[in-house]
């Protein structure tokens, strides 16, 4: 257990509160618009977690980057001080909450059954494609931060 015992639990369970909601709010907001675009009828390609899990690589590789360049520690047995449970917050709490892997196969497996085959595919490449790029790009955006 962490040195920062319940206090740190309750940190990252506030983060991953935070997360979720974030993920659930970008969700609604974006298939309501295509909803609304497309009308009755027809599948809707998952852009809303899409964007949340993208969103949630970006967070996590800037943290992640960001804590390894500046010398802080986020392993859970280790933290360092505040900056540590901060990187575990940003990490674990609001990019585990922003994202969703259960959500995302839910999401391709509808597709699929659905006959929207290529969709279904596209919609794996651009996860897993943006995903790895929004990391990057996050992990390069920390390098800019003091």
């Amino acid at each position: 257990m962490s040195s920062w015992g319940m206090g740190g639990f309750l940190v990252i369970a506030l983060a991953g509160a935070i997360g979720a909601l974030g993920r659930y709010v970008l969700d609604i907001a974006v298939s309501g618009a295509q909803h609304r675009r497309a009308g009755s009828g027809g599948g809707i390609f998952p852009l809303g977690i899409l964007a949340a899990n993208t969103a949630a690589c970006f967070l996590v590789g800037a943290a992640a980057s960001w804590a390894n360049n500046h010398g802080v520690d986020w392993a859970a047995g280790s933290l360092s001080g505040v900056p540590g449970l901060l990187v575990m917050a940003l990490i674990l709490g609001i990019g585990g909450g922003l994202s969703t892997m259960s959500t995302f196969m839910v999401a391709a497996v509808s597709l699929w059954r659905s006959g929207n085959r290529d969709m279904a595919f596209t919609y794996l490449a651009l996860t897993f494609g943006a995903g790895l790029a929004a990391g990057v790009f996050g992990g390069l955006a920390a390098t800019l931060l003091p």
